[in-house]
C-alpha cells in the first residue's frame, strides 16, 4: 500500500512539474483549474473503508497517461522551437549540414568575357 502511494504521489508531482513548465507565469500551480481538478480527482477516487474504487490503479493508469502526454507536448515543442525557428534553410547551409559543400559557380564577369 505504501509503495502505491509514494508512485501516486511521485506522478502527481511529476504532473504538477510539467503544469509548472507549461505555464511558467502561474504561481502557484495549486491554484490552476487543472491541478485543482487532478486533486478532486484523486479525492474522489480515494479507497476508504466505506469505499473502494472500480479498480484501485486505474486513476494512476490515467495520471501517468496524462503525465506522459504533458510531456510528449513541451518536448514536441522543444524541437520545433529547435528546428523550425530559423525558417527555410538556403541550399547551401542545408548542404553544410550534412558535410556537403556545393560546387562554385562561374562568376558573371567570366561569362561576360568569353562571349565577346
Amino acid at each position: 500500500m505504501n509503495n502505491s502511494r509514494s508512485l501516486t504521489l511521485s506522478v502527481l508531482r511529476g504532473i504538477s512539474q510539467e503544469l509548472r513548465r507549461a505555464n511558467p507565469n502561474l504561481k502557484p500551480v495549486s491554484q490552476s483549474i487543472a491541478f485543482t481538478y487532478l486533486i478532486n480527482e484523486y479525492r474522489r477516487h480515494q479507497v476508504t473503508e466505506k469505499r473502494t474504487c472500480k479498480s484501485a490503479e486505474e486513476l494512476n493508469i490515467i495520471a501517468k497517461t496524462y503525465l506522459c502526454y504533458l510531456k510528449s507536448l513541451r518536448e514536441n515543442q522543444e524541437l520545433i522551437d529547435q528546428y523550425h525557428s530559423h525558417g527555410e534553410r538556403s541550399i547551401e547551409e542545408t548542404a553544410r549540414l550534412v558535410g556537403f559543400s556545393l560546387p562554385k559557380t562561374p562568376s558573371t564577369e567570366n561569362t561576360v568575357d568569353k562571349e565577346t
